[in-house]
């Protein structure tokens, strides 16, 4: 698994735990504090903004307006099922090579 799913599984999980919490509102800081990330570590911190934006893109998160810090609302009141998402994303990575 290379290190983008790898990263995009961990933000997955720390949505779900925000989703437990009934928090709906996710930005890079909510997920960085699921994961007990520092903010000095910035190619982490950069995984997870990726990761939020491909998200958006496929459907999972909505802009909430707010551009800074860039802010999305959970458009599923379920859990996310991590494992679906990513084998969906490797099929689609194996279709497109």
């Amino acid at each position: 698994m290379d290190f983008f799913l790898n990263n995009l599984k961990e933000t997955l999980e720390a949505i779900n735990k925000l989703i437990d919490n009934n928090v709906n509102i996710v930005n890079t800081k909510r997920i960085r504090r699921c994961n007990n990330i520092k903010s000095s570590n910035r190619s982490k911190i950069n995984f997870i903004w990726r990761a939020l934006r491909y998200l958006e893109e496929e459907g999972i998160l909505t802009p909430n307006g707010i551009n800074n810090p860039k802010t999305y609302k959970i458009t599923i009141n379920e859990k996310i099922d991590v494992n679906e998402v990513l084998s969906q994303i490797e099929k689609n990575k194996k279709n497109e090579s």
